[in-house]
């Protein structure tokens, strides 16, 4: 039986060894170094079918490549080591690779990937050992690989740091990174496509098959790792303030988790004051133990002392501020100067609410109002008929906004929408009735129809908007984070007076003309007095005949009136808070001693809650300095507000402010507390811009990564990138061997 042939044979008869008779290859002639023109004009190849491209060799190859050998006749590039070792006959046949040896390598369109691979074979790794073990290479081939090794590190941290870009350039907008189950599509990789357009490097990353670092366990590393060096700057800022306030709200994201979000206050040097998010939390649970419990953990990690806490600002629910043991007892039981205020913009919200409730005229406006609305925003096809007719009768004016009962403003300029397109909408019922057999939605088309026809509906309307104008810029004013809860009591006390000046009779008549031009504008019934009825017999106790209005003016003049003492009264009730009585008294001692005038029970009830933030002597002196010099300050004739003094402590040098420290105090835990929570507002709705229902399988701690960076902004903006890639690299041997160090 004949022996089988071994299994190589074929393969070294193809390739036979370096040496023999029928080795009859050639190559290109060699010098002592590689030749490597840099001033010559190199000529284009054609590549593609379908799509041609000319492209020509590169000079910048030669800096990253020391061993290319370019013949210009031929326009080819050799291996300058792999041919030297080859006429020397050093080679074995199995690792030769023929292009850089004696055919010559042109294809310029892959020429980095295949650069890059020849360098790593056995072929070139072989004839570099061999060349240098003789003692006869070029002058420079060890230092050339050395070199190369540097070159190719510096290569992976510019395509380490592009990808560490994109992840803090998206994240910092609020969109996506990863795709809908395919991850090429990803906005994440479309960016890194479109930046490797103009880098030959990072093009030349994205076709590596492995250490790509783009999988989304890295982009969850790397997220973590600049949210962390955020809040590591939120953290530095809050240990060097003095005081600080906790801010908390909850809502349900769109996986339908609780989310708890924590914001804190505080006011630096310069008596400016920032609200910062901290992150959110998912907890099973809305109750007062479990936010105690998430704000002290909060303030644990960022190595807060509750002692510090001035200030606390919730909503009203009966979690953060209703019941027997609410998170805001709960905490002034640990530290009684943490003082709570209910948010001013939810006050004033609730306080419209009150309002629109006890006034039947608008009441009954209102919910006509909002089914206005749903009838026409969620049908598209009402929806486009409007703007049909709204062209023809009122093209200049705006369309229909949505009037949402829970929103802070917007109020006035949805019921002002009604007004302006009133006669549209009126034709847009006729029309639809047309098309609509339902019996249930023709009634309900039909119920508004004749509600709009009456001077009840457009009366109450018209007055809601008048109200609401002015509720609507006292909460946009609250919202303001420079806002004080002092300053919020001030502006909020400017509205009240402008509302009971408005409600005269001259008022009245003014607003009853516009009124009833407008009616007849519209086409709508004329005003009636309500019919006369007998008093039921079991109010019936008194003698005294009832008393009914004689006219229909003098029957909308009571309803007027009456909505006007409601909402006077429901914003001086709502904004009348214990927490801000406190605050009152600080700002009134600040304003008498400004003035030198006597402010001894202010002082006295001050150092009894605050006793451990001032030093009573010095405070008491300062308090005269402090008055002495601030009258120089002031117009004579006006009174002193607490933006001049705000103002006049930003003038004052560092000497000044020390000389004037406990009052500076005084003036930091005044402006502590915020007049509104519109803070966690704001970071529910960029949370509703993070976790979509596309999104809504998100991690929590990706979530609250994506949630820092995106709020905070100007932070993002600011982070130092190397920094970021030298703590990643930090993490694991290989990457500290693959990328190296990370220089600014």
């Amino acid at each position: 039986m004949a022996k089988a042939p071994h299994p190589a044979s074929f393969f070294l008869r193809q390739c036979p060894v370096i040496g023999k008779k029928n080795d009859t290859r050639s190559t290109p002639s060699l010098s002592e170094s590689p030749h490597q023109p840099t001033a010559i004009q190199f000529p284009k190849r054609q590549f593609g079918k379908k799509s041609v491209v000319y492209r020509p060799f590169q000079p910048a190859w030669f800096l990253r490549w020391q061993w290319l050998h370019y013949v210009e006749g031929e326009d080819k590039v050799y291996c300058h080591t792999c041919v030297k070792a080859y006429k020397e006959k050093k080679l074995v046949a199995p690792n030769l690779e023929w292009s850089f040896i004696s055919h010559g390598y042109t294809n310029w369109k892959d020429a980095t990937v295949n650069f890059a691979k020849h360098e790593q074979s056995n072929c070139h790794e072989d004839a570099a050992l061999k060349i240098l073990s003789a003692g006869k290479t070029i002058p420079d081939v060890g230092e050339s690989l050395s070199s190369q090794h540097a070159v190719e590190k510096e290569e992976r941290r510019v395509c380490l740091l592009k990808i560490i870009q994109n992840i803090r350039f998206l994240s910092r907008q609020g969109l996506a990174l990863r795709g809908d189950g395919n991850e090429d599509d990803s906005n994440f990789s479309q960016l890194l496509r479109l930046r490797a357009v103009d880098s030959e490097s990072l093009s030349t990353w994205l076709t590596r098959k492995t250490d790509k670092y783009t999988s989304p366990e890295i982009q969850n590393e790397l997220l973590k790792l600049m949210a962390l060096k955020v809040l590591e700057k939120v953290a530095d800022k809050l240990h060097s303030a003095k005081f600080f306030t906790i801010m908390a709200d909850e809502t349900t994201d769109s996986s339908n988790r609780e989310q708890v979000v924590i914001c804190l206050r505080w006011v630096d040097q310069w008596f400016a004051a920032h609200e910062e998010f901290i992150g959110l939390h998912v907890v099973d649970t809305v109750d007062a133990k479990t936010i105690v419990h998430v704000v002290r953990d909060v303030l644990l990690r960022l190595n807060l002392s509750l002692n510090k806490a001035r200030g606390q600002c919730y909503d009203g629910a009966g979690a953060m501020a209703g019941r027997r043991q609410d998170v805001a007892k709960q905490i002034s039981q640990e530290e009684p100067r943490a003082i709570y205020t209910h948010c001013y913009g939810h006050a004033l919200n609730l306080a419209c609410s009150d309002t629109v409730k006890r006034c039947d005229c608008m009441h009954n406006s209102l919910t006509t109002a909002y089914e206005i609305m749903k009838l026409i925003k969620k049908s598209p096809k009402r929806d486009a008929c409007l703007r049909q007719l709204k062209d023809v009768h009122s093209p200049d004016t705006p369309g229909l906004r949505v009037l949402c009962p829970t929103r802070w403003t917007v109020k006035a300029k949805s019921l002002q929408s009604i007004v302006d397109n009133y006669s549209a909408i009126q034709e847009l019922w006729e029309e639809s009735l047309g098309d609509v057999k339902e019996t249930e939605m023709r009634g309900r088309i039909l119920g508004v129809s004749a509600q709009m026809k009456t001077f009840s509906f457009l009366f109450g309307v018209m007055l809601g908007r008048l109200l609401f104008s002015h509720s609507d810029n006292l909460s946009r004013t609250l919202q303001h984070t420079n806002f004080s809860a002092a300053q919020g009591q001030a502006v909020a006390s400017m509205t009240v007076r402008t509302l009971e000046s408005m409600r005269e009779d001259s008022g009245f008549e003014a607003f009853w003309k516009k009124a009833t031009e407008t009616a007849r504008e519209m086409i709508v019934g004329e005003p009636q007095a309500p019919r006369r009825r007998k008093r039921p017999r079991r109010l019936d106790h008194w003698n005294a005949e009832p008393e009914f209005p004689e006219t229909a003016q003098a029957h909308y003049r009571r309803i007027y009136f009456e909505a006007f003492d409601l909402i006077i009264s429901c914003i001086k009730d709502r904004f009348d808070q214990p927490g801000y009585r406190t605050y009152s008294n600080l700002e009134t001692l600040l304003l008498k001693s400004a003035v030198n005038a006597a402010c001894e029970d202010e002082l006295r009830a001050a150092l009894d809650l605050y006793s451990g933030d001032f030093k009573s002597d010095l405070l008491k002196t300062q308090l005269a300095i402090f008055g002495t010099d601030f009258s120089g300050h002031v117009q004579e004739g006006y009174p002193v507000t607490l933006m001049d003094v705000v103002q006049y402590f930003k003038k004052l040098s560092d000497a000044e402010k020390e000389l004037l420290s406990e009052v500076s105090t005084l003036v930091r835990l005044i402006l502590v507390m915020p007049a509104t929570n519109a803070v966690s507002e704001r970071s529910f709705s960029a949370m509703r811009r993070i976790k979509t229902y596309l999104r809504s399988t998100m991690s929590q701690i990706r979530l609250n990564n994506c949630m820092v960076l995106h709020v905070h902004k100007d932070l993002t903006d600011d982070l130092d990138l190397a920094e970021i890639g030298n703590r990643f690299v930090a993490g694991s041997e290989h990457r500290e061997s693959l990328f190296g160090k990370f220089t600014k």
